[in-house]
């Protein structure tokens, strides 16, 4: 652990990061049973993934944005590129334009949404302060919530058991696209971003629903604090597009992507094929407690940018973590490694790393990797590239 990595984990986070809710419950459901829904999981992504699969390029010569659709990106996620039948759900495809929740809605005005439980909202625009939402088991899909709240929600979720967010934007309402990101690259490779009087910090699980969050375009901002899941109900990322953080010129966020995650004692959790991608100071999977954090799977994901980009625990104690399939490239400026303090329990503690590549190109951010690393394979107890994969 570096002194400045150490700095940003525990100083004060503001209002918002001293928030605390019940802790979470340490999985204990039997492992045939955690892997079943993984592969669940798993399989509903290789599906929203089978388009790019008859193409030539691999994950490893891939990018976000450089139109093969490989990794989520503009092209494939958020509201305008909702296709018909999204989540199974029997809708239509992005009708053109979205409806407007309200006539009077402001980015100087909070938004409070009550639906009966169960309900599905397609196709709306929600612009406030902060919208807060009431109701379990509630599905977005293809819709857009903008706003500007520096330090603060740009939504709150009162729900008990489940929500989710599929194709759906969450951005600040001052830009359209996010600033010195001009749609050819991940994520801007220049600070600041967008600055902190026009950001938003955190989409927030208030109570303890599990999130499905899906094809979603995601940036503007600083961190999601949502349940990192409960014994049986995982909580699944798949195929978001989570990048462009908010004011990376400065250290008043912590600028993360899933997460921050503070206590530990989290998981399942399933995180399969997104991009995510950002300057920043801290971790794109942001699981920084010293509590166990069991049965989390982080597979085929695009990682490049932050402090340390992954962070699974700060203590070596994480047990049956999967990560396999990612490309960790050094398109983006990093500040510290890929990997937190190399912290890996490996198969002793049930855990499997395999498959992860570098991805290094002339020109790229990350200058601790040169060409002669590209295709090489990252190994999670030195943070070097190697001919041959981790076996550990």
């Amino acid at each position: 652990m570096t002194t400045s990595e150490h700095d940003i984990k525990t100083s004060s986070r503001g209002a918002l990061f001293k928030l605390r809710r019940s802790p979470l419950i340490r999985a204990t459901v039997a492992v045939a049973a955690a892997l079943a829904l993984m592969t669940s999981a798993s399989t509903a992504g290789a599906e929203s993934r089978v388009s790019v699969s008859a193409k030539t390029v691999s994950a490893v010569d891939a990018r976000p944005n450089d139109g093969s659709g490989y990794w989520p990106d503009f092209s494939n996620t958020g509201y305008a590129n909702t296709p018909a039948n999204a989540g199974g759900l029997g809708l239509g495809a992005y009708p053109g334009s979205l409806t407007d929740h309200a006539a009077n809605m402001s980015a100087s005005k909070p938004l409070t949404l009550r639906y009966p439980d169960n309900s599905v909202i397609s196709f709306k625009h929600f612009l406030a302060l902060k919208v807060v939402i009431y109701g379990d088991n509630l599905t977005f899909v293809g819709c857009m919530f903008e706003g500007t709240d520096p330090n603060d929600n740009l939504i709150q979720i009162y729900s008990d058991n489940n929500v989710k967010f599929l194709y759906s934007t969450f951005k600040p309402n001052s830009y359209s696209m996010p600033p010195g990101n001009d749609g050819t690259v991940s994520s801007s490779p220049t600070k600041p971003g967008t600055p902190f009087d026009k950001s938003w910090q955190l989409v927030t699980t208030m109570k303890e629903a599990v999130a499905v969050m899906d094809h979603n375009d995601i940036w503007g901002n600083a961190g999601l604090e949502m349940t990192t899941g409960f014994p049986g109900r995982p909580s699944t990322w798949t195929n978001n597009y989570i990048h462009d953080m908010a004011d990376t010129s400065h250290d008043v966020y912590h600028h993360d992507g899933i997460g921050p995650q503070s206590e530990g004692d989290g998981g399942p959790m399933i995180v399969d094929h997104n991009t995510l991608a950002s300057l920043g100071n801290t971790n794109a999977l942001a699981l920084q407690g010293d509590g166990v954090y069991d049965h989390i799977s982080f597979t085929n994901n695009y990682v490049s940018g932050w402090g340390y980009a992954v962070s699974i625990g700060v203590t070596n104690n994480a047990t049956n973590i999967t990560v396999t399939g990612n490309i960790f490239s050094a398109e983006l400026e990093q500040l510290y490694g890929f990997l937190y303090g190399n912290i890996w329990g490996g198969s002793a503690r049930g855990s499997t790393w395999r498959d992860n590549l570098i991805q290094a190109r002339t020109g790229d951010g990350n200058t601790a990797f040169s060409t002669a690393d590209n295709g090489k394979y990252l190994w999670p107890t030195d943070g070097d590239s190697h001919t041959t994969d981790y076996t550990g």
